[in-house]
């Protein structure tokens, strides 16, 4: 399965990661991980530690500051390259 590949290539743009597809790509990896689950029994009790854990993490970056002011400097950036363009 190319779950963890896929997750990465959202995550990067050319030769930088791109911080603003990191929930994107969480949610990707955490709903293919659960169709894995759904569809593999033999895998559904290991899926769902990873997905445990994911969870957490994925309920962390609404409280972090830095992710926050991250989001925000990503997006200025963007949008200063566009008027460049």
């Amino acid at each position: 399965m190319q779950i963890p590949h896929q997750v990465q290539s959202t995550m990067c743009g050319e030769a930088n990661p791109i911080l603003a597809g990191s929930i994107p790509a969480f949610e990707l990896f955490m709903s293919k991980w659960e169709q894995l689950g759904n569809r593999v029994a033999d895998l559904k009790r290991w899926t769902n530690i990873g997905l445990g854990w994911a969870t957490t993490y994925y309920q962390r970056m609404d409280l972090t500051t830095a992710y926050i002011i991250s989001m925000c400097m990503s997006l200025f950036i963007s949008h200063s390259q566009l008027k460049v363009h």
